[in-house]
């Protein structure tokens, strides 16, 4: 379970709105001044984010509660839509590159168009997978009832 410290932010009956501070790895880096990377993030990245999710204990507007979120729900969603991809465009690239001399276009350019579109269709079609599957596995839960800010 990965867990993080937020702030409740608006109360619904039981479906409360959390609010999280998001941690980028430049804040630790030592480079971080000379580094375009990190000054763009800090620019454009949103500095919050908010997840609502059900209390089954009561909570008030501007308390600090944890909230967790499956492990195995980020690392299943993760699995599929980067490493599934990554396997149809390299499968797909390489029987390109087999098929694609064979009908008289031997540039790798070639290889690379069906390869670009298997991989968006494979994308596509685990996203909408993805979204039709029991949310229960990514859903944030409130694990540590309310303290005092």
């Amino acid at each position: 379970m990965i867990k993080e410290t937020a702030t409740v932010v608006a109360i619904d009956g039981d479906t409360i709105v959390v609010e999280a501070a998001i941690k980028s790895t430049c804040n630790s880096c030592q480079s971080q001044s000379n580094c375009g990377t990190g000054v763009i993030s800090r620019a454009l990245a949103p500095k919050t984010q908010q997840l609502a999710l059900t209390s089954p204990m009561p909570v008030r507007i501007g308390q600090q509660v944890t909230v967790g979120i499956p492990e195995e729900g980020i690392l299943t969603a993760s699995a599929w839509l980067y490493l599934l991809p990554l396997v149809v465009f390299i499968l797909g690239f390489s029987v390109s590159s087999y098929v694609m001399p064979l009908l008289s276009l031997t540039h790798e350019l070639w290889a690379m168009l069906p390869s670009s579109l298997l991989t968006l269709i494979a994308y596509r079609t685990i996203a909408s997978r993805l979204a039709t599957l029991d949310k229960s596995k990514f859903q944030p839960v409130l694990l540590i009832g309310p303290t005092t800010p």
